[in-house]
């Protein structure tokens, strides 16, 4: 599924089974393999209760073609090992446009966080959603939903986005899974993260708005938020992920950019447009208006809101100067 822009147009005045990261659990070994981390709600029957006159033979794990989600094993393998002899030809690709896209974005050293930030932004910034998908017949092309066709073709769509973040998380070594459940009643799927023993959740394809430009700015109203803001407008069986209730990580705040002062709101837009950026991306409280103030060098011509379930995002547009 993925978001549409809308932004407001004003007038011109000249994005629990789990308790702790890295704790063995069910899902403690989770990466993308749908059958490690998903289970039937059906109750199972032990072979003493079982009255017929076979006993139930083991349920075999899903394939990635049953599953319908990237198996990334051997590409994460032979980035390790250093050993690609054993990928298949399609895999090759992939693995060495996945390790050309971390050159670009990983440096040694970096912590779990900010390979969590720069992984997103380079898929968001790199990747467009399939065009295809949004026609009227609505048709996606297959590679679309993998890593091939959004290192590859540049395109994807929710489990390609999905996917290629889980493939640089694993290839870091960053704990992750894969979520799948509905927005607007449509499929859908994105990721959770676990940072210093909390988990988030982070929405690659909804901080990806259509429509895509060249050189913009990456968005990150669902990087790294919390159970709350993605049930605003996801469903998904809760029971069967990890609990993510903080927003020690939530983008805005690590990075000074929640204003509950108008004059420091108005300073901050003020000096963004002074440097040139035609977009800012502010968070604000949740009841608070939204000040649209006025520059001499130029005005802020629209807002786009969005009001989660502790604070509002607020992404303002600048006119060229």
């Amino acid at each position: 599924m993925k978001k549409i822009i809308s932004i407001l147009l004003v007038s011109a005045i000249s994005l629990s089974i789990f308790t702790s990261c890295g704790e063995k659990s069910a899902f403690a070994d989770v990466t993308t393999d749908v059958a490690e981390y998903t289970y039937s709600t059906e109750e199972k029957i032990s072979p003493e209760e079982d009255t017929t006159e076979a006993t139930l033979e083991e349920e075999e794990p899903e394939t990635e073609e049953e599953s319908g989600i990237y198996d990334n094993t051997a590409i994460v393998e032979a980035y390790k090992s250093g050993d690609t002899s054993a990928l298949s030809q399609d895999d090759l690709l992939v693995y060495q446009a996945a390790v050309d896209a971390i050159s670009v974005f990983y440096s040694d050293g970096m912590s779990d966080d900010e390979i969590i930030l720069a992984a997103h932004d380079y898929i968001t910034t790199n990747i467009t959603y399939d065009s295809d998908e949004l026609s009227l017949i609505g048709t996606a092309k297959a590679e679309s939903s993998t890593p091939y066709g959004a290192l590859i073709y540049g395109e994807a769509i929710c489990m390609g986005y999905t996917t290629t973040f889980q493939l640089f998380m694993d290839m870091l070594g960053v704990e992750s899974v894969i979520v799948t459940g509905s927005s607007a009643g449509e499929d859908h799927a994105w990721n959770m993260v676990c940072v210093d023993d909390k988990w988030y959740h982070v929405d690659c394809t909804w901080d990806d708005y259509v429509p895509d430009y060249e050189g913009r700015r990456p968005f990150h109203t669902y990087f790294m938020v919390t159970d709350g803001v993605m049930a605003l407008e996801h469903v998904w069986d809760m029971g069967s992920t990890p609990t993510a209730d903080s927003e020690d990580y939530v983008y805005y705040f690590t990075h000074d950019l929640y204003f509950d002062s108008k004059d420091d709101l108005r300073a901050a837009l003020k000096s963004e447009n002074s440097n040139g950026e035609l977009r800012a991306e502010v968070a604000i409280p949740l009841d608070e208006d939204v000040l649209v103030p006025y520059f001499s060098s130029g005005a802020i011509y629209a807002y786009w809101r969005i009001d989660l379930d502790t604070y509002s995002v607020v992404i303002y547009y600048f006119e060229e100067q």
